[in-house]
């Protein structure tokens, strides 16, 4: 009689691990609800990309001016 607990407790606690080994992955979040956001996240670090480009090549020009050798 005390060995049916333990093995009510162990069989718990088999089900438990088995129906956690049978999740699968989430989908991707471009096919979730949140696909707009994400879209919009990318779209930012794009801009973002292009603005530092921008910006390192009008450092470098700034320089170049301040050194004199610059095109003018």
């Amino acid at each position: 009689m005390n060995r049916f607990p333990i093995a009510v407790l162990a069989l718990a606690g088999i089900s438990a691990t088995a129906c956690e080994a049978e999740r699968e992955p989430p989908p991707p979040l471009e096919e979730t609800v949140f696909k707009d956001q994400v879209q919009a996240l990318d779209k930012a670090r794009a801009v973002e990309d292009i603005n530092d480009e921008r910006m390192k090549k009008l450092k470098q020009a700034v320089d170049e001016q301040e050194r004199g050798t610059g095109g003018n």
